[in-house]
């Protein structure tokens, strides 16, 4: 009987454990996204993005860094979705200093 109620015990302590980790990586880690409609795009060459501002259904103006080439979603590209106020979806994270970095785009 004491080992049943010290077995159970220490399972309902392994489960809190987990479920805190689980909670804390989810506020805490991984990158986030934002789903807004395009408000400017400065492009750093023809395929590649220095920046974009989007702006989400609340009103708040995101500005995210470009760090590279994303598939399918060229300056001009996002120019267009601007320009026919079609939203997007930017996947992003905070870097130390701040910045919002692009990890991905979708329509």
């Amino acid at each position: 009987m004491i080992r049943t109620r010290t077995l159970i015990a220490a399972l309902l302590v392994v489960a809190a454990v987990i479920f805190i980790a689980i909670g804390i990586s989810t506020v805490m880690g991984g990158p986030k996204s934002v789903e807004g409609q395009v408000i400017n795009v400065e492009q750093a060459s023809l395929t590649t993005i220095a920046s974009l501002t989007i702006e989400d259904a609340s009103g708040e103006q995101w500005t995210f860094r470009g760090t590279g080439t994303f598939s399918g979603f060229t300056p001009t590209h996002l120019k267009e979705h601007g320009a026919l106020r079609e939203k997007v979806t930017v996947e992003y994270e905070m870097t130390d200093s701040g910045d919002l970095v692009i990890l991905g785009i979708s329509d």
